[in-house]
């Protein structure tokens, strides 16, 4: 088995890389203050190809081919990398790929331009899970009502359309034909979160992706889709909150000599080192078997998703204890970091729970 990157794995690396530590690190500070993204960040985007990476070339975007040449595994290492820059700014770059790549698969002809024609033009879109059955569909002739409230979801604030998987639909929504409240949560504050309400919202057969058991099949793929990104940008978190730890370990000088070589914190930075290690591959084994088409490849997924979200609270609560008081202060980034954690655990669901529904009850 050959675990090297190609060289275009290797170049997306690297240019990520250097985006990342060069522009998005430098921002994350001040956009978790403001709540807000930094006007900066769609042209730097736009000019690294993201957001629009899931969109053909032919409607506007980067995907060289179709929806089946979009690799999960490029997309994972791009997320790391993201992760490790602004779990926030992260959501934002990373919110448009489920659905462009979910029209794509099921949408019709009309859902396809409206969408890629939205991302194109540097609109944003959100993916709604309404995991706790919040959302009521109704037929409505060829098409759906939908009524409820769900979220908060990150980027729906901003967003132009959702994509909604509720149970028996899976719908693309423009945000003008339903409300969306804006919020600020505590963790990824600049990731313009949102609910979602929806007042028998009516949607038209052509913006009707797929219903009945179809609905929730493609949920379930565009689940895995989403919860594969998480992960990864939950290992770049942690990976971010070691790396700080470590730096300041060496720096912070205790009894006259740095606390880093002290075996506790030694040994606490490294067992998170091979937590976030063993976590990094976990996520691109999954992204492997995605692409690969698997059997096993949403159980894969699940399982890396779960486990990165364990490191990364584990990594960001033990980088703040690391820094001592200074952790809980918000003028050094772990504090911040600690905030980020808890959203990769819950969500779109937790994962070990869902494999135990997903299993069902056990004969005997």
């Amino acid at each position: 088995m050959d675990f090297r990157l190609d060289d275009e794995q290797e170049l997306l690396v690297a240019t990520l890389r250097r985006f990342v530590d060069k522009q998005m690190a430098a921002w994350a500070s001040d956009a978790d203050r403001a709540g807000a993204p930094p006007d900066a960040l769609g042209p730097a985007a736009a000019e690294l190809g993201l957001g629009t990476d899931a969109v053909p070339e032919a409607a506007g975007g980067t995907l060289d081919g179709d929806a089946a040449a979009y690799s999960h595994l490029s997309r994972a290492l791009r997320a790391i990398e993201l992760g490790r820059g602004c779990a926030a700014l992260a959501a934002l770059l990373e919110t448009n790929v489920e659905p462009a790549l979910a029209v794509a698969r099921w949408g019709s002809d009309a859902a396809r331009d409206q969408l890629w024609g939205s991302l194109a033009a540097g609109e944003v879109a959100a993916t709604v899970f309404d995991r706790r059955g919040r959302l009521a569909v109704e037929p409505d002739g060829d098409g759906v009502r939908i009524t409820g409230t769900t979220g908060p979801v990150p980027a729906l604030a901003a967003a132009a359309h959702a994509l909604v998987c509720a149970d028996g639909a899976v719908a693309l929504v423009p945000a003008a034909d339903a409300e969306i409240a804006p919020i600020v949560p505590s963790g990824w504050r600049a990731a313009r979160w949102g609910t979602l309400a929806c007042d028998r919202t009516p949607v038209p057969a052509d913006r009707l992706l797929a219903r009945g058991d179809a609905a929730r099949a493609a949920a379930a793929e565009i689940r895995t889709w989403y919860c594969l990104n998480l992960a990864a940008r939950a290992v770049g978190v942690a990976a971010a909150a070691m790396a700080h730890a470590a730096a300041y370990a060496a720096e912070r000088v205790q009894f006259g000599q740095p606390i880093g070589t002290f075996e506790s914190i030694a040994r606490l930075q490294d067992e998170n080192d091979t937590r976030v290690a063993a976590a990094r591959l976990l996520v691109l084994h999954a992204a492997w078997q995605v692409d690969a088409g698997a059997a096993g490849a949403a159980d894969a997924v699940s399982r890396a998703r779960d486990f990165a979200a364990g490191a990364v609270s584990r990594a960001t609560i033990d980088a703040v204890q690391i820094f001592g008081g200074y952790g809980f202060v918000n003028d050094y980034p772990v504090e911040k970091l600690m905030r980020d954690a808890r959203a990769f655990e819950v969500l779109a669901g937790e994962e070990a729970f869902e494999r135990v529904v997903a299993r069902g009850p056990a004969a005997g």
